[in-house]
């Protein structure tokens, strides 16, 4: 008769578990992370890494969604763990746009589980993705988003029409806009908004162009208007965000969000 305590009895003499993590993310598309209850990343699969363009030799230990994503997208996640945390129900196939502006957007399916200790509290979470494709198939609905997603990455600067976005995914307009605010709980506008605010942020990090061009490179035809949409998003404005940056340039950490493509 096999015993039921084995497992536990094993698990109990690991010395170090980052010995079987470090195995485990050897595993094609292995997207996983651990974090605390600050919801601090204590692990992070190179793969994951990867995906979210951090460099291979940074360290994320310690670091939260807010050193790595936009202010708007880390509350998003950070309202995520904390879900998690009070309730002690795991949070399933959520999905998340992957949009590297250099290359193909995609889809994937992100579920976070609680880890307890050996007192059942919850100590922390683990976050697991799949990529959507993957799972779906190719002809899923968010999957027929993807040439409207790919056109607003390589041409964010542009001015982009609802009706444009629609007709590249041969649907009708208002079916488009239901499927972006059903399936990426944003309209289509705020995801354009999102895309020009994420460039503007890379140009005034690394740059030296002036606040009212990189505003217009970025489609945004209007400073004040500028000014106001990228403090919401970042919770600074544009020349503070600047300065904060540029001061510890030869220090800065890895942004998720890559430089368009040439």
């Amino acid at each position: 008769m096999p015993d039921p305590n084995i497992s536990a009895e094993f698990l109990s003499q690991v010395g170090d578990f980052r010995q079987i993590l470090d195995a485990l993310q050897r595993l094609p598309g292995a997207l996983f992370a651990i974090k605390n209850l600050e919801s601090r990343y204590i692990y992070m699969s190179s793969a994951l890494r990867r995906v979210i363009q951090v460099d291979a030799s940074s360290d994320v230990v310690g670091r939260t969604d807010f050193d790595l994503f936009p202010k708007i997208i880390a509350e998003s996640f950070r309202q995520n763990d904390q879900s998690v945390f009070q309730h002690g129900k795991p949070l399933l196939d959520e999905v998340h746009l992957t949009c590297f502006y250099n290359r193909a957007p995609g889809w994937s399916f992100s579920s976070k589980f609680p880890i307890h200790d050996k007192n059942g509290r919850i100590i922390g979470l683990v976050i697991i993705n799949e990529l959507y494709e993957k799972v779906m198939g190719e002809q899923a609905e968010l999957v027929k988003l993807l040439p409207a997603i790919d056109h607003v990455s390589k041409h964010f600067g542009q001015r982009i029409t609802i009706e444009e976005l629609a007709a590249l995914c041969g649907v009708s307009a208002s079916h488009f806009m239901r499927i972006f605010r059903v399936r990426l709980k944003m309209t289509a506008y705020s995801f354009v908004e999102q895309v020009r605010l994420h460039h503007a942020m890379e140009s005034l990090k690394k740059g030296t162009t002036g606040i009212t061009q990189i505003a217009i490179d970025c489609g945004f035809y209007d400073h004040s208007a500028f000014v106001k949409r990228f403090k919401k998003f970042t919770g600074t404005t544009p020349l503070n965000y600047r300065r904060q940056h540029q001061a510890a340039f030869a220090n800065e950490r890895p942004i998720v969000l890559p430089t368009p493509s040439k």
